[in-house]
C-alpha cells in the first residue's frame, strides 16, 4: 500500500489527556467490571463511544465495518486531514453505499491500508459490513494499524497452543500469531483452551484489544506512513468533454497539439476565473491548468472564462425539458458560418426592444448573442417577419427613401424599400410616389427591408388666418387656426387655390388672408381664401404704446386714400403674439418703432387686436 509518514504518538496522547476530564459515565459498566478500565479509556480517546442513553452496551457484538471504523480512529488524524482523505475517496464510498457516519472510517482504513477497496466493496455488495466481525479478522486489521505486518509475514515458523488451531485460517496465522506475541489475545486461549477464530467480539473485548494496541503503539511511537500519490501539471484547452452522472471526461489539447483525456469527479477541486465551480462548468473551448495523478485523474483545475459575441441569423433552435441548443449563421473572413451552443438557464432574451422568452426566439430572426463558457447568456433579437401600423411622419431619401413611420404610443420606426414591395394606397395599387406624409399606413418588413405598404389617405380641413407662406421646392403655408395654434402643412403640387371665387396661385395669397383648407394626409390640395379679411388687417410702425391700458397706436397707410394715418389698436388678454419665425411673444416685446401686422376687427375706429405679428426683431 502507498503511505504517508503521520505521526499519531503524541497527537493520540495529547487526545488522551485533554478529555479524560469529561469521561463519559456508562450506567451499563458499573465499578468492578472486568473491561471498566479498557471501555474508559478508549472512550477517552474516542475511539469507542457510547450510546446517547448513557449506555456503552458491552455485550454487543461489533460487526465487521465499525471495527474498521474504531481502528482507523487509532492514528488520532486532525480533522483536515480526515476530510482530504474523505474527499479523494468519496466516489467509490458514494457508490457502493458506505453509510454517511462511517464515510470518515471506512476512507482512513482504505488510504491506510487496513483494507483495501476490493475487500470493502465485497462486504458492501454480499451485504456483509453490518455482519459480526470475526477475531481472526480484526487479528489481520489491528497487526496492519500497529504497524505489525512485515513483521508478522516475516517469521518462517511459529507456534500456537489453541486446541483448535487447526480451525484457524491459514493466512491469517501469522497475524494471531502476532496477536498473541504482543499479549493483545490470551495465548491460552478460553476456559477450554480455545482461541474460537470464527466467533465475534462483543464491545467489552473489543475495548481491552485496541487498549493493549494503543499503549504498544505510544510505547513505539508508531508512525503510520501513506505516501501521496505523484500528480504533475498541465495545461491546454478542452477539446471534447462526455458527461456521465458524477463525473466528466476531459480531453485536453496542449500547445503542440497532443490531446489526453482526464477525469474530473466530484472529489476534484473545480475553479472557474479562480472561483468555485461545478463539473458542468467545465466545457470546450476552456483554457485549463491542472494537477492530475498519474493515472490522468484531475486533483484541481482552473479554468479561464470564454466571452464572445455573435451576429447573424438564428439558423436552428431546439427547445426540450433538459437543454436548450441554440445555431447562429454569421460571417467571418467573407465566409458563412454556423456555430451551435447550449442556452443558459438563466439567458436574458430581447426581441425588438423588448424582454421575451426563448420561445419567442423564430429561426431566421436576427441575433447578436453573447457567449460566456460556450452557452448563450444574451440574446438580442430582431424578428425577421413585422408589422408596425402608425402615421408617415416622414420620407427621407439618403439617397434611396427611407420611411419613418409613428405608431399610436409615439415611437417611430425607419424601415428602408424592399426590392419587390406591394403597395396599396385607398385599396388601389400604386407606387412609392404615391405615398404621402400623413398617409396612415401598415407596413409588413422582413429583415427591416418594407415588403409590403397599405396606406390610407387621412382627410381633413383647417381654418385660420394665413401667418407666413414658404415658396420653395416644398412649398408651406402656416396658418393660425382658429384654436389660436400655429399649424404649418406642406403645399401639394396642383393644389387648387380659390381666391375670392376666383382661380388663383400661390402668388396672389398673402399674410392675414383667411384660409379654408383641405388637406389630405399633410398636404393640403385645395386652398380657399378670402382677401375681403384684408379689411381686418393692419401693418404699420408703432408710434405708441402704453402697456398697462393695453393700448397700442399704429401709423397705418390707408388703402383707399394712401395717407398714413394713425389707428388705434385694443389688446386683450386673448390676443397672440409672434415673432415674424412664428415663435410666441409678449406685449412686453414691443416697442415704439417697431413694425407690425395687427389682425383684428374694426369697432368704432378702435381695432380689437386677433394677434400680434412682429415683423422685425424686438426688444
Amino acid at each position: 500500500m502507498k503511505r504517508k509518514i503521520l505521526s499519531i504518538g503524541a497527537a493520540a496522547l495529547l487526545m488522551m489527556n485533554s478529555t479524560i476530564s469529561y469521561a463519559q459515565v456508562f450506567t451499563d459498566i458499573p465499578d468492578g467490571h472486568w473491561a471498566k478500565e479498557y471501555v474508559e479509556k478508549m472512550n477517552n480517546a474516542k475511539i469507542i463511544t457510547g450510546y446517547n442513553d448513557a449506555t456503552f452496551k458491552p455485550n454487543e457484538e461489533v460487526t465487521k465495518v465499525q471495527s474498521l471504523v474504531m481502528m482507523s480512529r487509532m492514528f488520532g488524524l486532525d480533522k483536515e486531514k480526515v476530510k482530504d482523505i474523505r474527499a479523494k475517496h468519496q466516489t467509490f464510498l458514494t457508490e457502493i453505499g458506505v453509510e454517511t457516519w462511517y464515510q470518515d472510517g471506512i476512507a482512513i482504513a482504505i488510504e491506510s491500508g487496513i483494507v483495501d477497496k476490493d475487500v470493502v466493496e465485497d462486504l458492501y455488495k454480499n451485504k456483509e459490513a453490518t455482519k459480526p466481525a470475526t477475531k481472526e479478522e480484526i487479528s489481520i486489521y489491528l497487526t496492519r494499524v500497529m504497524g505489525l505486518e512485515k513483521q508478522a509475514n516475516d517469521k518462517t515458523f511459529y507456534v500456537l497452543s489453541f486446541t483448535d488451531s487447526e480451525t484457524i485460517t491459514p493466512s491469517a496465522k501469522p497475524y494471531v500469531d502476532m496477536m498473541v506475541e504482543k499479549e493483545i489475545i490470551n495465548k491460552k486461549g478460553d476456559d477450554n483452551g480455545k482461541l474460537n477464530p470464527k466467533a465475534s467480539i462483543n464491545r467489552a473485548v473489543m475495548s481491552k484489544m485496541l487498549s493493549v494496541a494503543y499503549d504498544y503503539m505510544q510505547d513505539n511511537d508508531v508512525k503510520l506512513e501513506v505516501e501521496e500519490e505523484k500528480t504533475i501539471e498541465i495545461s491546454g484547452k478542452i477539446s471534447k468533454t462526455m458527461k456521465l452522472t458524477d463525473e466528466i471526461f476531459i480531453t485536453v489539447e496542449d500547445k503542440k497539439g497532443n490531446k489526453n483525456a482526464y477525469t474530473v469527479n466530484s472529489d476534484s477541486i473545480i475553479k472557474l476565473d479562480d472561483k468555485d465551480a461545478k463539473i458542468a462548468d467545465l466545457v470546450e473551448g476552456l483554457t485549463i491548468t491542472a494537477k492530475v495523478t498519474e493515472n490522468r485523474k484531475v486533483i484541481e483545475i482552473n479554468a479561464e472564462s470564454i466571452n464572445e459575441k455573435y451576429s447573424g441569423k438564428i439558423y436552428s433552435i431546439i427547445l426540450t425539458n433538459t437543454d436548450q441548443m441554440l445555431t447562429i449563421q454569421y460571417k467571418e473572413d467573407e465566409k458563412t458560418e454556423k456555430k451551435a451552443f447550449y442556452v443558459d438557464s438563466d439567458v436574458k432574451v430581447n426581441i425588438d426592444g423588448e424582454e421575451a422568452f426563448l420561445y419567442n426566439i423564430k429561426e431566421g430572426d436576427t441575433a447578436e448573442i453573447r457567449v460566456e463558457n460556450s452557452r448563450i447568456v444574451e440574446i438580442i433579437a430582431e424578428s425577421r417577419y413585422k408589422s408596425v401600423s402608425g402615421i408617415i411622419k416622414e420620407i427621407k431619401y439618403t439617397p434611396e427613401p427611407v420611411i419613418v413611420v409613428e405608431d399610436e404610443n409615439g415611437t417611430t420606426y425607419e424601415y428602408s424599400l424592399g426590392n419587390k414591395m406591394n403597395i396599396k394606397r385607398n385599396k388601389k395599387e400604386a407606387e412609392i410616389s404615391d405615398i404621402r406624409k400623413g398617409d396612415e399606413v401598415e407596413i409588413d418588413v422582413e429583415y427591416d427591408f418594407i415588403t409590403d405598404i397599405d396606406a390610407k389617405v387621412v382627410k381633413k380641413s383647417d381654418n385660420g388666418t394665413i401667418k407666413s407662406i414658404l415658396i420653395s421646392n416644398e412649398p408651406q403655408i402656416t396658418i393660425i387656426n382658429e384654436d389660436g395654434e400655429d399649424v404649418i402643412y406642406a403645399i401639394a403640387n396642383g393644389v387648387s387655390i380659390d381666391l375670392d371665387t376666383k382661380d388663383s396661385d400661390i402668388y396672389g395669397l398673402r399674410l392675414g388672408y383667411y384660409v379654408e383648407l383641405e388637406i389630405e394626409g399633410n398636404e393640403v390640395i385645395d386652398i380657399e381664401a378670402d382677401e375681403r379679411e384684408l379689411n381686418n388687417r393692419y401693418e404699420g410702425e408703432i408710434i405708441y404704446v402704453h402697456e398697462d391700458a393695453h393700448i397700442i397706436v399704429l401709423n397705418v397707410r390707408n388703402v383707399t386714400t394712401k395717407k398714413v394715418e394713425p389707428i388705434t389698436i385694443s389688446v386683450s388678454e386673448k390676443t397672440l403674439f409672434y415673432d415674424e419665425d412664428g415663435t410666441k411673444g409678449r406685449f412686453s416685446h414691443l416697442d415704439k418703432g417697431d413694425k407690425i401686422l395687427v389682425i383684428g376687427e374694426n369697432k368704432g375706429g378702435i381695432v380689437d387686436a386677433k394677434s400680434i405679428i412682429m415683423m422685425q426683431d424686438v426688444n
